[in-house]
């Protein structure tokens, strides 16, 4: 049967159309299949939250409208890698305020030690949300290396999660993603389990150290 190029071209459209439309579902389908279930688990994507675990949460900057998510979910206490003040939307609501604005593009080894001992020590009064204030590169390198140094998954595992788990663009990640590629990963969860304040004998904070011991001597 012979057709006018019309009808050929309005076929060719349909067919594509149509494996559009059958390609986005088979795609979600198959992400949601891949996705490891030890990743953290979405709970409003609207301010990018997730949980890592039953003690900790991970998120952009909150607003006044989540402080009723995060009191059903018992937060304890807000860790923010911003300078902006969280009272500013958390209001009289009782919870503990932790304010440790740093940035990604360079943080060091002595930082990332202190922030993980302090969410640890928070975790102990119970549930911990950090945040910056898109939820992806600052949040993410702390994230990651939670995930490798307190629950000692390796940097690729962290890696995968940090990039792919819906936190948002990797692009955006690229100063998170290349601490946590260049990170001494066997030097601090040495001096973390020591309550060494870096790998580095020569870090900032051991020479002020060094230098309090001097000064202390008789």
């Amino acid at each position: 049967m012979h057709r006018s190029p019309l009808a050929w071209l309005r076929l060719l459209l349909a067919a594509v159309l149509g494996a559009f439309l059958l390609g986005g579902p088979l795609h979600a389908a198959e992400t949601a299949a891949t996705r490891s279930p030890a990743w953290a688990q979405a709970v409003d994507p609207s301010i990018n939250l997730y949980r890592m675990s039953p003690t900790l949460y991970r998120s952009a900057l909150p607003n006044a409208q989540s402080v009723a998510l995060l009191q059903r979910l018992q937060v304890k206490t807000v860790v923010s890698f911003i300078k902006d003040d969280d009272r500013a939307w958390l209001g009289q609501a009782p919870v503990r305020v932790l304010s440790l604005p740093t940035h990604a593009d360079r943080v060091d080894d002595a930082e990332v030690l202190s922030v993980l001992r302090q969410l640890q020590a928070a975790e102990r009064e119970g549930p911990v949300l950090m945040h910056c204030k898109h939820g992806n590169n600052r949040t993410g390198l702390f994230a990651a290396m939670y995930r490798i140094v307190v629950q000692g998954w390796d940097k690729q595992a962290a890696l995968e999660e940090m990039q792919h788990g819906g936190f948002g663009d990797e692009d955006d990640m690229r100063d998170a993603s290349a601490y946590v590629r260049g990170a001494d990963v066997d030097g601090l969860r040495l001096a973390m389990a020591n309550g060494e304040c870096s790998p580095s004998r020569f870090a900032v904070c051991h020479v002020r150290e060094w230098m309090a011991q001097a000064l202390d001597r008789p």
